[in-house]
């Protein structure tokens, strides 16, 4: 199961994992929710930043784990879907 550490845990074990050639879906599952939870909520408060100066300071901070994280749903979906 994943261990916990927030953020960079969640990614740092989405890096060990990602190859396993049988991955355990429910895991995948847990991880895929808990990363949606997490984008959801940084798309929400950037859009909460008062004009496009601060969305752009933002962008500067979190735009790194943003890219981290939109990859990394993209290859969970992926994975999700060869497992059946």
């Amino acid at each position: 199961m994943i261990a916990g550490g927030g953020l960079p845990g969640d990614l740092e074990w989405w890096r060990v994992h990602r190859g396993d050639p049988r991955p355990d879906r429910a895991a995948l599952e847990t991880l895929l929710a808990r990363l949606r939870a997490w984008k959801a909520r940084h798309d929400l408060d950037r859009a909460a930043q008062p004009g496009p100066f601060l969305q752009m300071a933002w962008d500067g901070v979190f735009g790194d784990d943003d890219a981290l994280v939109e990859q990394a749903i993209g290859e969970i979906e992926a994975a999700l879907a060869k497992v059946g």
